[in-house]
């Protein structure tokens, strides 16, 4: 004990002579300590959870029950001699990066300044005190703000013996304690700590988090949150497997460097690894190459999830991502963020691997996929209520096509449900019609089991006549196989029927293409695909406004079924007072009986 109070105190006289020989110096590294202290500042008990976590801490208790006071406990490793001078250096760290430690860089404790006038830290036998006001005195500085404080212990005595290490912060400003949280996402990547109880003058809150096998469990004040746990060395991938973890996750992810960052991943789950932040620690640097790179196992370890099966976290995965947002926006942008980064990771595994099973044209039942997908395949993306989301996934993964055609001859009728044999019917009929021809005898037998399906004379019928160019016959189903985005066919389609558009989804007006129609009437045109005529589609808020108070014509263009059997449909929303409704998902307005009112171009 005495030794490493002699120790401390030894210190504390070098830096003493330190300052007699430059005095100029210390009023530096007050200035650097303030900038670091707030780019830190919201991080403050974040960086003790790092310390106490590379000390090998399981346990921390946080005290804040007295006004302007926080008390930090851990039980892990003692201090030393040179764990003392770290804290009284900046940059000084006694870990490095790649050698078993979260922090590295030495200045992260530094984030005190930002809130506290005094901090005491007890370990080992030794007990010392910052405190920027008396250090000003024993340096003889008339003006505190020239000295830092974590720089000259004010006070070095012998303490009691405690597990750990204690730190006790005086707050300059008593309402600070209020906003000092932690998110119990910074829980399950650290190495170590497993358990945090939080005082408060509310009550106590604590956090558990138990890593058992492939399953994370986080206990919040005995809610727990369940994840499945995918992990190579130190990249780990959180996947929520009940609501309370993807209350957690967020419908757009989290990223975290072992302690969570503020850039999110567009896809529901929690991923960590060893990559470089910024100097605020909120943001991952995607541009630097080991960055890269473990964004690059992030989505591998996502993409065999995706494909290995079956499993708990395949399906769930699966789920999660039906449930999620467009990810064409994502991939579309190569906006170089981390969630570009991992989702491109994610399609090239894909490609290199291609899913055993594929997409369908027409929704199936759960019952269904052990005839067509003997080997499995994950139910929610044959949802009929995920139809959208599956194509949008389908784009941007590069995966295959199960089609209609392919689809008979696979699997007999009889061993498909009912209700996937009325809609197998009702798009075997529209695609006979887009086509202008009979049905086949497979395809008889399956609309001749359904009674209310249209007539089989209907379907022979010939459809519309195909709009010309010259000489040439133009094919919107050509297009659409030849762009696997609508908004693209759409505008190479109408462009050669005499239009003249171009593509600006990306600008975030309100419509997809802009331009002037056959007749030079200027028009905005917002493109929507929809799976049939009896399809729903939505408007943005965004979108409505700009359909009531554009000076332009605006119309929709209305992309129907798939590839061969893709239709285009344009529709004036403001005519005919067509119906709509607003529904509370994000106050869309939502477009039931439309096809009455379009006019089917192909």
């Amino acid at each position: 004990m005495s030794t490493l109070v002699d120790a401390v105190q030894q210190l504390r006289t070098q830096l003493l002579r330190e300052h007699e020989q430059a005095p100029g110096l210390f009023g530096e590294i007050a200035r650097i300590e303030a900038l670091l202290a707030e780019t830190y500042r919201n991080r403050v008990l974040y960086e003790f959870l790092q310390n106490s976590d590379d000390a090998g801490a399981t346990v921390v208790t946080v005290d804040l029950r007295l006004p302007g006071t926080v008390h930090w406990r851990n039980n892990g490793r003692p201090f030393d001699a040179a764990d003392v001078e770290a804290l009284c250096r900046s940059a000084s760290s006694t870990k490095h990066r790649d050698g078993g430690s979260i922090g590295y860089r030495g200045i992260g404790f530094k984030a005190v300044a930002a809130v506290a006038a005094e901090v005491t830290v007890a370990s080992n036998g030794v007990a010392l005190t910052f405190d920027r006001a008396a250090a000003a005195g024993v340096l003889g500085v008339s003006d505190a703000a020239q000295v830092p404080l974590l720089r000259i212990p004010a006070n070095v005595k012998p303490s009691t013996i405690i597990d750990g290490a204690a730190f006790t912060l005086g707050l300059s400003n008593a309402g600070e304690a209020t906003q000092l949280a932690l998110d119990p996402i910074a829980l399950p990547f650290l190495r170590h700590l497993r358990q945090v109880t939080v005082l408060r003058p509310s009550g106590e809150q604590r956090l558990v988090c138990r890593v058992e096998g492939d399953m994370v469990r986080l206990v919040l004040d005995g809610v727990e949150a369940t994840f499945h746990r995918l992990a190579e060395g130190d990249t780990v991938v959180l996947v929520p497997a009940d609501v309370h973890a993807e209350r957690l996750t967020g419908v757009r992810g989290r990223l975290a460097c072992f302690l969570p960052l503020e850039d999110e991943l567009a896809i529901p789950i929690v991923a960590s690894g060893d990559i470089l932040t910024d100097p605020s620690r909120t943001h991952a640097v995607v541009s630097d190459t080991a960055t890269q790179a473990v964004l690059r196992q992030m989505g591998r370890l996502v993409a065999t999830a995706l494909r290995d099966g079956p499993s708990a976290v395949r399906d769930r995965l699966w789920e999660l991502l039906m449930q999620g947002e467009d990810l064409r926006t994502v991939a579309i942008g190569g906006d170089g963020s981390a969630a570009a980064a991992m989702l491109t990771a994610i399609s090239e595994e894909l490609a290199r691997r291609p899913l055993p099973f594929a997409f369908s044209e027409v929704p199936l039942a759960p019952g269904d996929l052990p005839a067509v997908f003997p080997h499995g395949a994950p139910p929610a993306i044959y949802a009929e209520q995920y139809a959208s989301q599956a194509r949008a996934l389908r784009t941007v993964l590069g995966a295959q096509t199960l089609r209609i055609e392919d689809l008979l001859e696979r699997v007999d009728n009889d061993q498909l449900t009912e209700g996937t044999r009325r809609n197998l019917a009702a798009r075997v009929v529209d695609i006979a019609r887009a086509q202008g021809r009979a049905l086949t005898p497979r395809e008889q037998g399956l609309v001749g089991k359904n009674e209310n399906e249209t007539t089989l004379s209907a379907v022979a019928e010939k459809g519309s006549a195909v709009p010309q160019w010259g000489n040439q016959a133009i094919s919107f189903s050509g297009a659409i196989q030849r762009w696997r985005a609508a908004e693209i066919a759409v505008l190479e389609f109408l462009n050669a029927l005499g239009w003249h558009l171009k593509d600006v989804s990306r600008q975030n007006l309100g419509y997809d293409l802009d331009g002037t129609m056959p007749d030079g009437t200027l028009v905005h045109l917002e493109v929507k695909k929809v799976d049939g005529r009896d399809s729903r589609f939505a408007l943005t808020n965004n979108e409505m406004a700009v359909m009531i108070s554009g000076s332009a014509r605006y119309l929709l263009a209305i992309v129907i079924g798939d590839e061969s059997a893709s239709q285009l449909a344009l529709l004036d929303p403001l005519k005919d007072n067509m119906p709509r409704e607003r529904v509370c998902r994000r106050w869309d307005w939502e477009y039931t009986d439309w096809s009455r009112f379009a006019q089917i171009l192909a």
